[in-house]
C-alpha cells in the first residue's frame, strides 16, 4: 500500500483546516479516502480512522489548482 495521510496531514498539505476536509467528506467532495478495518455493525456509527493515499491526494490537489485573473 502507498503512503497514507491522516486528514490533518492532507489539510496541512493543501493549506486548509481539517474541519474543511471533514466537511468535504460529508458532502462527497475532495479526494477519495479509506477507512480500514472491520465495518461496524448495522446502525452503528463508523468510527474507523479516515486515511488518504498520498498519491491520490496529490493528484487530486494538482488537478484542482486554479489561477484567477482580474479583468481590468
Amino acid at each position: 500500500m502507498t503512503d497514507l495521510l491522516r486528514p490533518e496531514e492532507f489539510a496541512a498539505m493543501i493549506g486548509l483546516s481539517p474541519r474543511t476536509i471533514a466537511n468535504w467528506r460529508s458532502n462527497g467532495r475532495g479526494p477519495k479516502y479509506l477507512k480500514l478495518g472491520p465495518e461496524p455493525p448495522a446502525g452503528k456509527q463508523d468510527r474507523r480512522p479516515v486515511l488518504y493515499e498520498r498519491d491520490v491526494a496529490e493528484r487530486w490537489a494538482t488537478a484542482h489548482q486554479y489561477t484567477r485573473t482580474i479583468a481590468r
